[in-house]
């Protein structure tokens, strides 16, 4: 008797958002992809047939694993796939657990090791209508998985919680009072009083501890390439290259060939965060910090502003919904898996770093020059992968940040961008800029009024003079003086007066300089519109500082930071 298997492997939030480094945040995406593929793996050991994923040599493996089965018993197979989990997991866990050994505490680390994967399954018998079958497994799969397994709790008083999310007591001795192994906290990034659980550390150390790009790096990106060629620039990367590696991490330049012009810790290029390696790490190279430091002098101030990209299908219920056969279903999996690896060429092509693309799913950061035509070719590709079930679209969220505030926050910032993007109508690309202390300025529209040529072509004009710099700040001043009910709805009149003298106040260029380079943006004006406009010049205008710095041009301390 043939049975349909649906498998649901977690814990989400903890192996993947719980994170204060890239590193984290990216390892604890794979982490759980290689623990769906060690289930996706062992079902089809047992001779279960794969519909999502349609294989387990898939770049991405979701946290969701559904398959048919046409003969054996579905709580064997399900048991056998929890070992596999289990055991996946465990092997990056002995790992760390190695390599860390001289500062654990063993016996919280033995508490925690063994409760950390989540492990639903559930299952129905085949009947001819799938579409019927494969809802009632999803249901059943959502009420096994409210139903969850509670083991008993072993916390212990007075071991400080996990800095990443607070629910695990940390496994790390007090260095205070049990020393740890000379520079073991700079291999380990962790910062004065900063604690991890078992999977925060495990998430920090496993897999060789590879380098993964910072946020700092990703900023520093357009000044990279504005600067590479300057002679100080030389300066600085053999200075770069002379500091050791557990200090200054040095990226994979075959992994991520993007960064190879400064394959290293984005940090270093900017000076007022150099005191972070003293915090973070026991003994540093001084004097190459300094050279490090003389060579920066030379050279203009990187912008600390980056983006991130969060994007999501448009109506995949329905999608999925229509399918009407294992087989459909599978050629649908293998159409997202194939646009989830193609969502990596292209953010790795436009300098950024992809987190995850779990199908339709796609968090990356990326250098905010790169970020909107970034944005463009996924909402493409995915229209053109996806075009023959039902043409489902992508709504991409864009947020800019700054790379000192906390990761949780850019994440959440990124998140919010992409529900702006999907309301009211969906299939919509939404940009925030998030300034350190202001509040968030945002735009919105539908791609298919191609906002983010609206965007690009606004941060050309403010590039060339042609939109004087201070103009968007006026143009939100005026359009807070003009809002509803402070004047009657009658003043669109005057408001369209008001703008062309403050244009022509502003604007070195001449009021019919700038009439004519945005001669429909400006006609026909209104408080809404001209609301509209001010913030989409302000979001314009860091486009255009970014521009500016991957062109080798200078921009002023202020501008960077506006």
């Amino acid at each position: 008797m043939s049975s349909l298997l649906a498998i649901s492997v977690g814990p989400v939030q903890e192996l993947i958002a719980a994170a204060r480094r890239t590193r984290d945040l990216w390892f604890g995406s794979y982490l759980l992809s290689e623990i769906s593929r060690a289930v996706s793996k062992s079902v089809e050991a047992d001779g279960g047939k794969l519909v999502f994923p349609a294989s387990s040599e898939a770049g991405n493996v979701a946290n969701v694993i559904m398959a048919e089965l046409t003969e054996g018993d579905p709580s064997n197979v399900a048991a056998n796939a929890k070992q596999a989990a289990q055991k996946r997991w465990l092997e990056f866990a002995s790992e760390t657990q190695r390599n860390a050994s001289g500062v654990i505490r063993q016996e919280i680390w033995n508490d925690q090791v063994n409760d950390v994967v989540e492990f639903y399954a559930a299952w129905v018998t085949r009947s001819d209508d799938y579409r019927s079958d494969r809802g009632m497994l999803m249901r059943l799969l959502a009420g096994r998985k409210n139903c969850r397994n509670f083991l008993p709790a072993k916390g212990r008083a007075g071991v400080p919680k996990s800095s990443l999310d607070g629910q695990r007591e940390s496994v790390l001795k007090d260095p205070e009072r049990e020393r740890w192994p000379e520079r073991f906290r700079a291999r380990l990034r962790v910062r004065e009083g900063e604690q991890l659980d078992v999977v925060g550390l495990v998430k920090r150390l496993a897999d060789g501890n590879r380098p993964y790009p910072s946020v700092s790096r990703i900023a520093a990106d357009p000044w990279v390439r504005g600067n590479k060629d300057h002679p100080a620039f030389g300066e600085l990367i053999n200075a770069c290259n002379k500091v050791p590696k557990n200090i200054l991490h040095r990226l994979d330049e075959n992994e991520f060939p993007q960064f190879q012009d400064f394959p290293h810790e984005g940090t270093a290029v900017y000076v007022s965060r150099h005191h972070e390696w003293e915090q973070e790490i026991d003994v540093v190279d001084r004097l190459e910090i300094k050279v490090i430091q003389q060579a920066l002098s030379h050279l203009p101030e990187p912008s600390p502003y980056l983006a991130v990209l969060v994007a999501d299908g448009d109506k995949m219920g329905a999608a999925i919904t229509a399918l009407s056969s294992p087989d459909e279903h599978r050629a649908f999996s293998t159409d997202l898996a194939g646009f989830a690896d193609e969502a990596k060429n292209i953010v790795n092509t436009h300098n950024g770093v992809l987190v995850y693309a779990g199908g339709d799913d796609v968090l990356a950061f990326l250098p905010v020059d790169k970020c909107l035509p970034c944005a463009r070719q996924l909402h493409d590709v995915f229209g053109r992968r996806l075009e023959k079930y039902g043409r489902p679209t992508l709504s991409v969220g864009i947020a800019i940040g700054h790379f000192m505030d906390n990761l949780e926050d850019l994440l959440d910032y990124g998140r919010a961008a992409e529900k702006a993007a999907k309301l009211p109508d969906r299939d919509g690309l939404a940009v925030q800029l998030h300034k350190r202390g202001g509040t968030a300025i945002g735009v919105r529209g539908r791609w298919i009024e191609n906002p983010d040529q609206r965007l690009e072509r606004f941060a050309k004009l403010l590039d060339a003079g042609i939109i004087p710099n201070k103009l968007p700040y006026e143009l939100r001043s005026m359009g807070k003086l003009y809002e509803p009910p402070s004047w009657a709805q009658n003043a669109d009149a005057a408001i369209q007066q008001d703008l062309y003298r403050l244009i022509a106040k502003k604007s070195s260029k001449g009021l019919s300089t700038v009439r004519e380079a945005m001669s429909e943006d400006i006609k026909d004006m209104n408080s809404d519109k001209l609301m509209k406009l001010a913030c989409e010049l302000l979001v314009a205008r860091q486009f255009a500082v970014a521009s500016r710095q991957a062109n080798g041009k200078s921009v002023a301390h202020k501008e960077r930071l506006q």
